[in-house]
């Protein structure tokens, strides 16, 4: 669940000063166009920009809010994957299939281990779930084991639930059968998973109250000087130094070499740890 991490709270802040910055910049320029390098084309600029700014956080806090839904059906559909996997055989097909029925609703009759036997548009359905870690892709043969299930129960097409990746050969060999057979993504399952049951308050709070704290100052200053942060830095010291440049204060040149700073020591702490690994 690493991957649904927020941001650190100094990445968050520096991008808040980044876009009001660069708000604040595409009005001053506008104004200088039009009125030339004046005290009240930069007043008007600088007002302008403040607007702009409150328009893009009204819209922000709307994408933010789609956002957020979206994060809890995700998480909540990789919560229920991960539960399903715990289930017993029947148990677990039965529940994907439940997972399936707004988008196929299909009239169930018989559960088998790892599969459900339904009506489904005018024929016969198997509902296959193949439940395993993401680390082991499902292969062609695991795709005949299917078919040869939903030939054994004489179902005219059958569902195929994943949990994990399909090879690219399986793929091809499930598109090439004379059964119609549909292979329901991981992607796929997540989603319908997580609109059923997204996540909830108390599972987010267990999710950040399990994340390990950093405390020792080294950890503080590779989390800093992260090789994935070095681009960041560049473009914010690159833009500090341009309004240093543009409106000749004395405020920009010092964190535009702050960031730079930080920039070439990101660099050179991923250079010293390619050294070491060698």
């Amino acid at each position: 669940m690493h991957k649904y991490a927020p941001k650190a709270p100094l990445a968050e802040a520096a991008d808040k000063l980044l876009r009001a910055l660069l708000a604040a910049l595409a009005g001053t320029a506008w104004f200088v166009y039009l009125w030339g390098v004046r005290l009240t084309a930069i007043t008007a600029g600088v007002a302008m920009g403040g607007l702009i700014w409150l328009a893009a956080r009204l819209l922000g806090k709307k994408r933010m809010l789609r956002k957020e839904t979206q994060m809890r059906q995700m998480i909540g559909g990789e919560l229920a994957l991960s539960r399903l996997m715990m289930l017993s055989p029947k148990h677990a097909a039965f529940q994907a299939a439940l997972w399936l029925a707004p988008k196929a609703p299909i009239q169930m009759q018989r559960a088998l281990p790892w599969g459900v036997l339904g009506q489904w548009k005018g024929g016969t359905v198997l509902v296959r779930l193949i439940a395993q870690h993401e680390s082991l892709p499902v292969n062609v043969q695991q795709i005949i084991k299917a078919v040869r299930e939903a030939h054994d129960q004489e179902a005219q097409r059958c569902l195929l639930c994943v949990t994990a990746p399909v090879t690219r050969e399986a793929v091809a060999y499930a598109e090439d059968l004379e059964m119609p057979i549909r292979i329901v993504t991981r992607e796929e399952l997540v989603a319908l998973a997580g609109a059923s049951s997204p996540a909830t308050d108390d599972q987010l709070r267990r999710m950040a109250a399990g994340r390990r704290k950093r405390r020792s100052a080294s950890e503080w200053l590779g989390e800093i000087l992260s090789p994935g942060r070095a681009r960041r830095y560049f473009w914010y010291g690159l833009g500090m130094a341009a309004l240093a440049l543009i409106t000749r204060q004395w405020v920009y040149p010092l964190p535009a070499l702050i960031c730079l700073a930080l920039y070439a020591g990101c660099k050179i702490r991923n250079w010293h740890k390619k050294e070491e690994i060698w």
